[in-house]
């Protein structure tokens, strides 16, 4: 990091002022500059960036050769309750068998590492202790190992861990078999997709529906699935003209399947393979063409031929210019455009950029939009109606004055990372869930408690968004141009909740197990993991109502309801969690099973299972007692039915719907 002190003085002018000093100044110099960098770095919390954690991986086979030459994975991303994103890396092992891979941070990691027909898990949550390599041995014990049959050329497995919301794109298999080893204990989930799939998700195009599979200490899980029959789709896309539309977006979808897309090559062609049977939706979309829809049948083992034109779409052009009232142009602004569908509906059709000079110019498809020009603290709409082929000039958009806000926030504790959101009031437009477009800005609150913001003149939502108390306060206020205002928000004192999760077979406190607090709406504004002595907490807290949810691998989930914390407060929560039963069971339809079907156990739990195409469901980890399920179809509710569960055991439940 360089020494904020030196930057003020200028690159050029540090190393002239640097160069004529003699050497033992240079020294007390350089020694006075790092260490006056070191005071900053501590005052102002200046840091590095976070440099990655080498990890190496060996891959030996049953007798110790190593896998010289292999084409090697790994894919990279964060465990429950931790942040982070899904990276991978592809490549070749070397002599050694092994191969470098380089963890983002030092934050908390799962990986997956794998070769044809084999994946291995590792824990990197706590990098300090990490081995300097990993023996990755395929004479070890597997948790699971999983038989394909089937044409398996052109399918892939992906893999979703317990707890985690990345799905993980495993090895291809080897001899119709893929071996997993050291994966966590519990429920995971399995599922087949074609091989052009890169990334799974709940509305990928899919081969089957997902498998559950558990894992065990010390056991292998025998898994065995089957790769449905499957055909190919090739197609082209072209204009009017028979001219290739490059990278026109192709999406080949089903309600029983899902959907896969791909984007078409320089000659306009697209393929699909490893498609399941059946009937598809085919649509595709260019810019500057109308989309194109078309219904398609797959067969097993044959390839279907798609030729699709694309009609030019039309268009009318608007221009204008933007200024201010004393004529100058805003440097920095947007101009966000919503195509008006009824008097109260709109829908977002762009965001415009204006040139320095203000003029701005952009295409539009025939209809009614509203253009909304918006530019720190000053706002101008205006109504246009697009012809196709016309140009619609609106001439000179003046943004009016703004008016300015000034607040103060009198906080019982001290005021950290602190926001207040402007939100521009419209028609059903709630100030906690703002409609796109409808924020103007946000402001940071000073550790002393004021802030200051220029607005538009409109019906305004200031929303004070305090951090850490899962809560906001929001005042309305409709200003007039020119004027200034004055708010003040104050925060009552802060509550905190507090406990301890404990086993009821054992009273063991349970680590790491995950402990969510919601408000009184059902959203999750807080998340926490216990220590090692079980223990949790969430500090600082509004006063209000909350639930709290606490789950742990292999273990009942428990729940909390109505927790009022007052003022000042701190409300003990402790969770006695217990060993968990499963219920599974079936649908019973005379129609086709839709996809819209869904289980909801108990109306005040989080507990949900979608019904599977065949009519399956299963869910895991309820607390031991009474349960009612019930069973919804596009929101409505179609059956119910009580069960009752049993610590470690499988109760089942049948629904017959007409």
């Amino acid at each position: 990091m360089p020494c904020p002190y030196s930057m003020s003085l200028g690159r050029i002018g540090c190393i002239k002022i640097f160069s004529v000093m003699c050497p033992m100044r240079r020294f007390l110099v350089a020694l006075a500059i790092a260490l006056l960098c070191a005071l900053a770095a501590v005052r102002f919390g200046f840091t590095g960036p976070a440099a990655p954690m080498p990890l190496r991986f060996v891959f030996v086979a049953e007798d110790g050769t190593p896998f010289a030459g292999l084409r090697a994975q790994a894919d990279i991303f964060p465990p429950p309750s931790a942040r982070g994103h899904l990276s991978g890396w592809r490549g070749v092992t070397d002599e050694q068998g092994q191969i470098l891979v380089l963890l983002p941070d030092a934050r908390p990691w799962w990986v997956i590492v794998g070769i044809a027909g084999a994946a291995f898990f590792f824990d990197a949550s706590k990098p300090p202790q990490q081995p300097e390599a990993v023996k990755c041995w395929l004479g070890a014990k597997p948790s699971v190992a999983c038989t394909v049959e089937g044409t398996t050329e052109k399918i892939a497995l992906f893999l979703l861990l317990e707890g985690s919301e990345w799905w993980v794109r495993l090895p291809p298999l080897k001899d119709r078999q893929l071996l997993l080893f050291n994966l966590p204990q519990g429920t995971h989930q399995v599922v087949l997709a074609p091989a052009q799939l890169l990334s799974y998700w709940s509305g990928a195009l899919a081969l089957s529906a997902p498998v559950q599979v558990t894992v065990r200490e010390g056991q292998t899980t025998f898994l065995r699935l089957s790769a449905p029959p499957v055909g190919s789709i090739v197609g082209r896309v072209m204009d009017g003209q028979q001219r290739p539309i490059t990278n026109a977006l192709v999406t080949l979808s089903s309600d029983e399947n899902g959907q896969l897309s791909r984007s078409t090559d320089a000659e306009g062609q697209f393929r699909f393979d490893g498609v399941p049977t059946g009937t598809y939706r085919l649509l595709v979309i260019a810019n500057e063409f109308e989309a194109h829809e078309r219904t398609i049948q797959v067969k097993a083992g044959e390839t279907a031929t798609v030729r699709v034109v694309l009609k030019s779409q039309q268009f009318g052009v608007v221009r204008g210019l933007v200024s201010t009232e004393d004529g100058s142009v805003p440097k920095e602004g947007r101009i966000l455009v919503e195509q008006v569908l009824s008097p109260t509906m709109r829908q977002p059709a762009g965001v415009w950029q204006w040139h320095p000079d203000g003029r701005f110019e952009g295409r539009l498809t025939p209809s009614t939009y509203i253009l909304t020009v918006q530019a720190g603290g000053r706002q101008v709409s205006r109504q246009v109606r697009v012809v196709s082929g016309q140009v619609t000039d609106l001439g000179k958009l003046v943004l009016p004055a703004p008016a300015l806000v000034e607040g103060t926030v009198k906080s019982p504790i001290p005021l950290t990372n602190t926001r207040v959101r402007i939100v521009l009031l419209r028609e059903g437009n709630d100030p906690l869930q703002p409609q796109w477009g409808s924020v103007i800005a946000e402001v940071l609150v000073t550790p002393y408690g004021t802030f200051r913001a220029e607005v538009p003149a409109e019906p305004l939502a200031l929303v004070l968004l305090p951090f850490g108390s899962g809560k906001p306060l929001w005042r309305t206020v409709h200003p007039k141009p020119g004027q200034r205002l004055t708010v003040r928000f104050e925060l009552p004192q802060m509550g905190a909740i507090e406990g301890q999760a404990v086993r009821a077979d054992t009273g063991q406190p349970v680590a790491n197990a995950q402990v969510f607090l919601l408000d009184d709406a059902g959203i999750v504004v807080g998340q926490a993991l216990t220590n090692r002595l079980g223990q949790y907490r969430f500090e600082p807290l509004m006063p209000a109502r909350y639930s709290l949810r606490c789950q742990a691998p292999g273990l009942a989930m428990g729940f909390r309801h109505n927790v009022r914390v007052p003022e000042g407060s701190r409300v003990p929560v402790d969770f006695v969690l217990t060993v968990g039963g499963s219920v599974v069971g079936t649908v019973k339809t005379k129609q086709k099973q839709p996809f819209s079907l869904y289980i909801l156990v108990n109306a005040e739990t989080q507990w949900m299972a979608r019904v599977m195409p065949d009519g399956r469901f299963r869910i895991d980890h309820l607390p031991p007692g009474r349960h009612i399920l019930m069973l919804f179809r596009l929101g409505e509710l179609v059956s119910a039915k009580e069960v009752v569960v049993r610590s470690g055991e499988i109760s089942e439940v049948v629904f017959e719907i007409p």
